[in-house]
């Protein structure tokens, strides 16, 4: 357990040397909008370092462990990684490489889970027991930190495997990839475009829609200020309600499905007055981005047409489908080709996608 200033800097000199090291985080996130960092995992392929960030003072020498051009960065689904690190630290690592996605380029399977990938291609079968653990409580015990160590020590190994097995063109895949990855994790998401998540949005008519956006704009932003989950503020399915109902009272308030009566008192009259003042604001609607209904039949037709052809694509180059687009970006294309006007959107339109299939889903049936 690395549980000391200097025992971290050592850590952290031994790994520079390395030219790749596998990295996992273990963290808590169930009353609060930023994750608490519970642990760091680190292994070089021959030691595994259990890094205690609950007492560690300087960070220093993992920070520059993490932007070290010249060691590679291993995780497994590192999305969730990322962003807790980015809170800790306020730093990404860099260069990137992460083992689930490069195993859907090695033909392994899309979005494959790390114990079954490691038993996959290692033959080695994993313990997940901790994985609800709370990572906050000290003294770990054995078993979390058998699980935590395990998270890691078995990462290089599938790494080496999957860079022996990928051709020069697929790695410069996963680099781009990787880079669109870090990209995101660094740009934190706009409070004004959160409505365009919540589920069942598509229902509201444009004004209750823009209502919605100001509303969860609003909500976003306080989260953020009194860390706090959004849920614990106000619910999505409330928020929907609020914006197509205008409640006027606490009492109306009250009577809506899913407003814990704890967040009702609490922020209840925050969310009346961000109301009025939305509705004194006025709006039609037009202009805003509206949430996309489900596809109807003749739309379904057309995305069944582009599937096939992906997977047609993908089965020749021996890759995982979902690869190659993603499902907003080819809901958008069936729109726009039923408008009459095909355009390619989001990682279609751009980098090897456009030129491994995007072309040719533009092209077909025009």
């Amino acid at each position: 357990m690395v549980d000391s200033d200097s025992a971290l800097a050592e850590c952290c000199a031994t790994c520079a040397k390395a030219g790749r090291i596998a990295f996992d985080t273990e963290f808590i996130r169930t009353d609060t909008f930023y994750p608490k960092l519970g642990l760091i995992q680190i292994c070089d392929g021959d030691s595994v370092w259990l890094v205690d960030p609950l007492a560690i003072a300087d960070f220093a020498p993992l920070v520059d462990l993490l932007v070290n051009e010249q060691v590679v960065k291993v995780f497994h689904s590192c999305s969730e990684d990322l962003e807790v690190l980015q809170s800790a630290f306020g730093v990404l690592p860099t260069p990137l490489f992460d083992t689930q996605i490069a195993a859907a380029f090695a033909g392994e399977g899309f979005s494959r889970g790390y114990g079954r990938l490691v038993e996959q291609v290692l033959g080695i079968a994993l313990d997940k027991h901790e994985t609800r653990s709370d990572w906050l409580q000290r003294p770990l015990t054995p078993s979390q930190c058998l699980y935590a160590a395990e998270d890691v020590i078995y990462l290089v190994r599938v790494y080496d495997h999957l860079l022996a097995e990928l051709s020069p063109e697929r790695l410069a895949w996963i680099r781009e990839d990787m880079a669109d990855l870090l990209d995101s994790a660094a740009t934190p998401a706009d409070p004004d475009s959160y409505y365009l998540r919540i589920k069942g949005a598509w229902k509201l008519p444009p004004a209750d829609q823009l209502l919605l956006q100001k509303l969860a704009a609003w909500r976003e932003q306080l989260a953020r200020e009194q860390n706090k989950p959004r849920s614990r503020i106000v619910p999505d399915n409330v928020l929907i309600e609020v914006a197509r109902l205008h409640p006027t009272s606490r009492n109306q308030l009250s009577r809506l499905d899913g407003f814990h009566p704890q967040s009702a008192r609490q922020y209840g009259e925050l969310l009346l007055e961000q109301l009025d003042q939305c509705l004194a604001e006025g709006g039609d609607g037009s202009g805003l981005e509206l949430v996309a209904p489900p596809l109807e039949r003749e739309a379904r037709l057309v995305l069944a047409e582009y599937r096939s052809l992906i997977d047609s694509k993908a089965q020749e180059l021996g890759i995982a489908p979902e690869l190659l687009a993603r499902k907003k970006d080819l809901e958008t294309l069936v729109r726009s080709r039923l408008d009459g006007k095909p355009v390619l959107t989001g990682a279609l339109a751009q980098s090897w996608r456009r030129q491994v299939i995007g072309e040719e889903l533009l092209a077909h049936g025009t």
